[in-house]
C-alpha cells in the first residue's frame, strides 16, 4: 500500500475512534435536553423540588438514589443529589402522620425510630436551605442500609397531623 493511501486510512481510523469515544457524551447531552434533567457531578449538586409527587425521571431519580418510595400523598418534596460514583442524597418531604409506618417499611431503616436531640443535627455547609431537622420540637431517627448504602431517616413530629421526613443516604463505591 502506498504512503498516501496509508495516511488516509490512518486519518479515517482516527475519526472513527474519536466518534466512538464521543457517543456517551452525545447520549447524555440528548437525554438532558429531552428530559430536562442533568447528570450529578462531584462539583455541583443537582436540586429538585416538587409540590406533590409527579411521575417521571426526576421522581424516579430521587427514589432510586435514596432507595425510598415516595407516597402519592407526600407534599413539598425537596431533594439534592451530589456526587458521581459515591452519591449522597438528601430528601425532605411532608407526609400525613398515619402514613409514616408504611413509608418507613419502604426505606432501608433496620432500627426502630428513637427520640434524638434536634440540636445534634445542625446545618452543615453543604446542607441545602430546606434541610432543617435542627428546628424540630420533636425529632426521631432510624438508620440502616446494606453493603454499599447508608441511610438515616429523621422524622419531625412537630405537627401531629403532618410529619416532615428527612432522608439522607450515601453510597460507598
Amino acid at each position: 500500500m502506498n504512503e498516501k493511501k496509508m495516511a488516509w486510512l490512518l486519518i479515517f481510523i482516527f475519526f472513527v475512534v474519536m466518534f466512538i469515544l464521543s457517543i456517551p457524551a452525545i447520549v447524555i447531552h440528548f437525554h438532558e435536553r429531552f428530559t430536562g434533567t442533568t447528570q450529578a457531578s462531584e462539583e455541583e449538586p443537582v436540586m429538585y423540588y416538587q409540590p406533590a409527587p409527579t411521575s417521571g425521571a426526576v421522581l424516579e431519580a430521587i427514589e432510586l438514589d435514596a432507595e425510598i418510595t415516595i407516597p402519592a400523598s407526600a407534599r413539598e418534596i425537596h431533594a439534592m443529589i451530589f456526587g458521581f460514583r459515591d452519591i449522597d442524597t438528601w430528601v425532605r418531604l411532608d407526609l400525613p402522620s398515619e402514613e409514616l409506618a408504611e413509608f418507613l417499611r419502604n426505606t432501608q431503616c433496620d432500627t426502630p425510630l428513637t427520640q434524638v436531640n434536634p440540636a445534634n443535627f445542625y446545618r452543615h455547609e453543604l446542607d441545602p436551605e430546606w434541610w432543617q431537622p435542627d428546628v424540630a420540637k420533636s425529632l426521631e431517627m432510624c438508620t440502616g442500609g446494606h453493603d454499599y448504602l447508608y441511610t438515616r431517616v429523621l422524622v419531625d413530629r412537630t405537627n401531629p397531623d403532618m410529619v416532615t421526613i428527612y432522608v439522607f443516604s450515601a453510597t460507598d463505591d
